[in-house]
């Protein structure tokens, strides 16, 4: 870029004019040409997350469904994801955390904290999972856990979501119901997993009910998303409500 400065510093605009009449001049030593400065450093690629290497092998998978396949997620997942995960009718639902509209890259950040995230105290267990398609493999929705702290450890929070073209098929009420069963197999710590429902979710609402959990009281007004006011209903399953997995 050039700038216009007058008062910038610059060469004698007439190099060639002798000097005033008069004036005393005197040779002086030709200035030795100052070297050329380094070139820049060549641009640096900027670091991938290791979880986003496309190379990995393919996650085994953790639960075999009849209507879907539960696994760890893939690099390869992250277009699926993000045309899964991109409608407002799936984000309606879901906090502010769950981005609307969702890009490839909130896919691929999605992707390297779920292959992070881990239950204090069990570190060998992946508990963030995708929910896909049995025959294809093809990623449909995703399921998973938050957790609690100081007196709560006990208890592990459950979330899930699934795309529009697999709604109505009983895809998320199986794969919930396994997926709870699982959970109280694989954490002998935890002693409750509990949900929370935006008020007029009601294919939710029976997904929990048919996977076992328990109505325990409304959170009156307790969620406002985009203006909408919505009440949260609260489900509970106790590890002794809950069938063992086989």
């Amino acid at each position: 870029m050039s700038t216009n400065d007058s008062s910038a510093p610059g060469p004698d605009p007439n190099p060639n004019q002798p000097p005033p009449a008069g004036s005393q001049t005197s040779p002086s030593p030709t200035p030795t040409p100052a070297p050329p400065p380094p070139p820049p450093p060549p641009p640096q690629p900027q670091s991938i997350p290791p979880e986003l290497n496309p190379t990995n092998p393919f996650p085994e998978p953790t639960l075999v469904l009849t209507k879907s396949i539960l696994r760890p997620l893939h690099a390869s997942d992250a277009p699926a994801l993000q045309r899964a995960a991109d409608s407002p009718n799936v984000a309606r639902f879901l906090s502010y955390r769950f981005s609307s509209p969702y890009t490839l890259p909130d896919a691929f950040q999605w992707i390297v904290y779920a292959l992070r995230f881990r239950v204090p105290g069990y570190p060998e267990v992946i508990p963030s999972l995708g929910i896909c398609d049995p025959e294809t493999n093809t990623f449909l929705g995703g399921i998973g856990v938050k957790t609690r702290e100081d007196v709560e450890k006990g208890c592990l929070e459950v979330g899930y979501w699934i795309g529009e073209e697999s709604w109505g098929k009983g895809i998320m009420t199986e794969a919930c119901k396994e997926y709870v069963r699982w959970l109280f197999k694989v954490y002998p710590g935890v002693n409750r997993l509990e949900a929370g429902v935006f008020s007029g979710n009601d294919a939710s609402v029976k997904v929990l009910e048919r996977a076992g959990f328990v109505y325990e009281g409304t959170r009156r007004k307790a969620a406002v998303k985009h203006g909408e006011v919505f009440d949260i209903v609260m489900y509970g399953l106790l590890r002794e409500e809950c069938e063992p997995l086989n």
